[in-house]
């Protein structure tokens, strides 16, 4: 069963020189195997700007997850996880 959260939950994430999340913690250190897929969201600008930058990853942990950085704050949150 997947796992969903439209708001995200907070996590921490270390990053690379180009910001990409190397490792999350939820449950425990999870280091990224292989990033899927990345996208950006720049939506709501009228009315309560989103913009956050999407991953799509695979930990070494075996989770399948999507994280998001909501990039106006800096913080990492989790929204997804795969079965």
């Amino acid at each position: 069963m997947t796992q969903f959260w439209a708001d995200g939950l907070p996590i921490s994430a270390s990053v690379d020189q180009d910001d990409r999340p190397t490792e999350l913690v939820w449950h425990g250190r999870h280091r990224v195997r292989e990033w899927v897929d990345t996208w950006v969201v720049d939506d709501g600008w009228w009315h309560g700007r989103k913009h956050r930058t999407y991953y799509k990853l695979a930990t070494e942990t075996g989770l399948l997850v999507i994280i998001f950085r909501n990039n106006v704050s800096g913080a990492w949150y989790l929204q997804r996880v795969y079965d």
